[in-house]
C-alpha cells in the first residue's frame, strides 16, 4: 500500500467487521518476513470466520514503490508456476518447436495458471528487476555470512538465480540493464560465483582424500 493510505485502509477493513484485529505473535509461519522489515509498518488482520491472516504493508515494508511499473497476472493464487516476464526466459527462441523447458510462461500451450474462477479485479505484481532490488536491500552488506544461515531475501534471490540461470553472463545482462542497485547485483553474481568455486573445491577435496584411503582393488 501508499505509506500514505495504509492507515486508512487497515481501519476500512476493520470496520467492515469481516477483519479483526490480529497480534503479532497470532501470525506465525513464513508469512512473517520479519528479515524484510527495516520499519514497523506491518499490520496484522484476521479473517473473523477462520484461521486466515492478511498483513497489510506499505511501500517502506519491502522497498518496492506502488506507483512504479507493474506486471498484470491472471489471478491472486496459482496452481502451476509460470514465468510472465518472457524476456527473462533462458531460453525462449521457439516454445512450439520440441519439449518446453522450465521455467513456464503463461504463454505454453495448455498451461493451466489458475482454477477457473474469475475475478472481477486486476492484479499486479512487482517486475522482477523491481523484486530483485528488494531482495538486494536486504542482503547486499551481509551476503558472506547468508549463505550459512539463509534470510528470506537470500534465499528468494538464490531461487531466481536457479530458475532464470542467472549464472550465464547472457541472462546477467539483462537484468544488469534493468535494476537500479547495479553494483549490488554485481556483488551478488560475484558472491555466488566464489561460492560456488569454493563448494566444487572442497567436494574435489573430500573425492581426493577418500581416493586415497579407499581399499585398492585385489588382483585376481
Amino acid at each position: 500500500m501508499r505509506a500514505s493510505q495504509a492507515a486508512f485502509i487497515y481501519q476500512a477493513l476493520v470496520q467492515t467487521g469481516e477483519w479483526l484485529e490480529a497480534d503479532e505473535s497470532m501470525m506465525l509461519g513464513p508469512g512473517i518476513r520479519g528479515d524484510r522489515m527495516e520499519h514497523r509498518s506491518v499490520r496484522g488482520l484476521k479473517w473473523r470466520y477462520d484461521e486466515r491472516y492478511l498483513r497489510l504493508c506499505h511501500e517502506d515494508s519491502y522497498h518496492i514503490t506502488v506507483d512504479t511499473e507493474k506486471i498484470q497476472v491472471p489471478h491472486v493464487i496459482n496452481w502451476s508456476s509460470a514465468l510472465v516476464e518472457s524476456e527473462f526466459h533462458p531460453n525462449v527462441p521457439d516454445r512450439s518447436a520440441g519439449p518446453r523447458t522450465r521455467p513456464f510462461l503463461l504463454t505454453d500451450e495448455n498451461f493451466k495458471f489458475t482454477p477457473n474462477q474469475a475475478i472481477t479485479f486486476p492484479v499486479f505484481t512487482p517486475t522482477i528487476p523491481q523484486f530483485i532490488d528488494s531482495c538486494l536491500h536486504f542482503v547486499v552488506d551481509s551476503m558472506d555470512k547468508l549463505y550459512r544461515r539463509p534470510t528470506l531475501p537470500y534465499t528468494d534471490l538464490s531461487y531466481m538465480e536457479q530458475y532464470l540461470v542467472l549464472d550465464s553472463p547472457h541472462q546477467q545482462d539483462k537484468l544488469l540493464a534493468k535494476v537500479k542497485n547495479r553494483e549490488g547485483l554485481v556483488e551478488y553474481f560475484t558472491h555466488r560465483q566464489r561460492f560456488k568455486e569454493g563448494r566444487m573445491k572442497r567436494m574435489m577435496e573430500r573425492r581426493a582424500r577418500h581416493a586415497v584411503y579407499s581399499e585398492p582393488e585385489k588382483e585376481v
